[in-house]
């Protein structure tokens, strides 16, 4: 219902129909430092408000499907068989999907690190500081901004991970664990992997954003702030994955393919705006 009465405001809205309400109801699932109506999201914002929310029922439905696909592949094997000629298909399309992903996480970089940094050139900082808002909500809002500008690509990807990346999880995972050997954990740990996949494209760009108002937070100037961001933020992915090529036992492989990548994110994006507030409120 969000997502409809989403489509009819903004259809309005690209017609030159006035209308009165226009982010408060469709933004209602959200925290009000998250919704679009917020006075802060909204500055930074601007046109932006349009963005469409992807439609997170398909791609909740999407992901179910492809479970139950690898459930029933235990009882029926020959369903890998099948689904394997998709590979070339996974080939030619996730490397684009990456390169989106890529270009949003820099995007989502660069607007945050400027939203923080701006406040001290435009002599706006004091003003954020005594609004009756807790800081770290202020923060939020500006995360949750440069969030929204990147949304509809987030949505882009999530759908070519839940489409096509199966056949390659099953081509990776077989050489980890085996088909033949391990045939249920494997199983798990490709449900696991999807749903890990679809939860980081939401988790780590929130972390792009944290580390990039803290690095605008503690080092005030644009461009050292902007390569600051990320060098943070490479760093980390070149860790995540350094740490997949390690010998590990079946368990703890599975942990690091699949859980530490949703831990670590959010450990860090609320390090990150800790230290923010703290440099903020100290300035």
């Amino acid at each position: 219902r969000a997502y409809m009465a989403q489509r009819v405001l903004i259809d309005k809205a690209a017609r030159g129909v006035p209308v009165v309400v226009q982010t408060t109801e469709i933004d209602q699932q959200f925290p009000e430092w998250a919704r679009r109506s917020n006075p802060i999201v909204r500055r930074h914002l601007g046109p932006y408000w349009k963005t469409l929310l992807p439609d997170a029922s398909l791609i909740m439905r999407l992901f179910a499907l492809q479970a139950l696909f690898v459930v029933a592949s235990y009882v029926l094997p020959l369903l890998f068989t099948v689904l394997m000629p998709t590979v070339t298909v996974s080939l030619v399309l996730l490397p684009g999907a990456a390169i989106i992903y890529l270009q949003a996480l820099i995007s989502i970089a660069v607007m945050s690190t400027t939203s923080i940094v701006s406040e001290r050139r435009n002599e706006t900082l004091p003003l954020i500081l005594i609004i009756p808002r807790p800081v770290m909500h202020v923060l939020y809002s500006k995360v949750a901004a440069t969030i929204w500008r990147q949304v509809e690509n987030l949505g882009l990807i999530w759908l070519a991970i839940v489409l096509f990346s199966m056949p390659l999880l099953i081509i990776q995972y077989d050489v980890f664990f085996s088909l033949e050997t391990n045939p249920i954990l494997l199983r798990v740990a490709l449900i696991l992997a999807q749903a890990s996949g679809l939860i980081r494209v939401f988790l780590e760009p929130i972390m792009v954003g944290a580390l990039g108002v803290l690095m605008g937070a503690t080092l005030w100037a644009r461009i050292p702030a902007i390569v600051g961001t990320v060098l943070l933020a490479g760093g980390y992915f070149f860790a995540i994955n350094m740490l997949r090529l390690l010998p590990l036992d079946p368990w703890l492989r599975l942990f690091i393919e699949t859980i530490l990548p949703l831990i670590a994110p959010i450990v860090i994006t609320l390090v990150a705006l800790r230290l923010t507030a703290w440099a903020l409120q100290r300035d």
